[in-house]
């Protein structure tokens, strides 16, 4: 109870100024170079710093420690995620481009490809920081969109979605999608995986 209390902007110092923005993005593309080449074993804010070009101070102003730039990094993953997601099923349809369910699903995988390892680790800290529902909040979101346009997701269909059947897809390929970047597993960078969900999407509603 008392973490639920607590503030959950980690962050100490606002990025207003471009200056300042780009010197947070400099703290994160440092974290996730080491996170790739090095493993989160090598991960502390005076390496952090040093990798980044800037000095320890420079770093404290924004971040307390480690787990609070993890968290940052997990957060800005999931507005992406979101936000791709969205804009994917957002552009009209057009012949001979794919359908709304693939490019949703084709969009939200290729955010898992990029940074794969950093962006794993760093949504892990978020969790274990206590953080989990900001990401169930985001997948919400998407689910609500997806009910507001199910004319548009799933054309022909007549009959309305319902809520319990929009939750279970949506967490379905979501899950599906998270478990194979938790796994490590190739199945990402396949093309059978992304038509296996899709067939997963269209499968459950024509059922």
């Amino acid at each position: 109870m008392a973490r639920a209390a607590q503030t959950i902007d980690l962050l100490r110092r606002k990025p207003k100024q471009t200056r300042a923005q780009d010197t947070v993005e400099v703290i994160f593309e440092a974290t996730a170079r080491i996170l790739r080449q090095e493993g989160r074993a090598a991960l502390n804010t005076n390496y952090i710093a040093e990798c980044a070009g800037i000095s320890v101070g420079t770093l404290y102003q924004y971040f307390p420690d480690k787990q609070a730039i993890l968290v940052a990094m997990a957060r800005r993953e999931i507005a992406a995620d979101e936000a791709c997601v969205i804009k994917a099923m957002s552009e009209p349809a057009e012949a001979g481009k794919a359908d709304l369910v693939r490019r949703a699903i084709r969009a939200l995988i290729a955010q898992f490809r990029r940074n794969r390892e950093a962006r794993r680790i760093a949504i892990e800290t978020l969790i274990s920081e206590g953080y989990g529902h900001e990401q169930a909040s985001s997948i919400q979101k998407v689910t609500q969109m997806i009910g507001a346009r199910s004319d548009r997701f799933l054309p022909g269909r007549a009959k309305p979605v319902s809520h319990a059947s929009l939750f279970v897809i949506t967490r379905a390929v979501s899950g599906v999608i998270r478990a194979a970047s938790q796994e490590q597993s190739p199945l990402l960078d396949s093309q059978k995986f992304e038509d296996e969900l899709v067939h997963l999407v269209r499968a459950y509603f024509r059922s």
